[in-house]
């Protein structure tokens, strides 16, 4: 009888410290998102609002190398914008993203962006990730070209 006391207790405490492992796993990790991207804007005018595409590259914490698609409707009149954005890292790993927006001209014909994005989904490594992350960035509305700077966090 006294041998299998020992080994009654033995096998709880594995039983918990599986559990413990497996709860400290669970855990998820949030990591700084930080980056640049350069992009060409077009866009076409259906007054008041302005249906704007970017297409763009950058480098980013987490993401690497990146190529980005965003789509977005923007009210000419307050500068205000929503819209979806996907990013999509050198081996076609996603990001996905809803957008909301807000522009100030700082020039004739620049424009000064603050969007902030919320990650809605991911594909490989980015299956599950969630996370908010801010660009701020500037165009040109003549030629199109903007660049700009992310940063924020992802969960994983």
């Amino acid at each position: 009888m006294k041998i299998r006391r020992p080994m009654f207790f033995a096998l709880v405490a594995a039983f918990a410290v599986s559990l413990a492992s497996t709860a400290v796993s669970a855990v998820a990790a949030e990591t700084p998102f930080k980056g640049t991207v350069n992009a060409v804007e077009t866009s076409q005018l259906v007054f008041p609002i302005a249906s704007v595409n970017r297409e763009g590259t950058g480098t980013a914490t987490y993401l690497g190398k990146f190529t980005e698609h965003v789509t977005l409707q923007v009210n000419v009149l307050t500068g205000s914008a929503t819209g979806a954005a996907t990013f999509t890292a050198a081996n076609g790993d996603s990001l996905s993203a809803s957008v909301v927006g807000q522009s100030t001209r700082i020039g004739p014909t620049v424009l000064s962006i603050v969007e902030a994005y919320t990650i809605t989904g991911g594909t490989g490594r980015f299956a599950g990730v969630t996370g908010t992350f801010t660009l701020e960035a500037t165009v040109d509305q003549t030629t199109g070209a903007s660049s700009g700077t992310l940063s924020g966090s992802i969960v994983h």
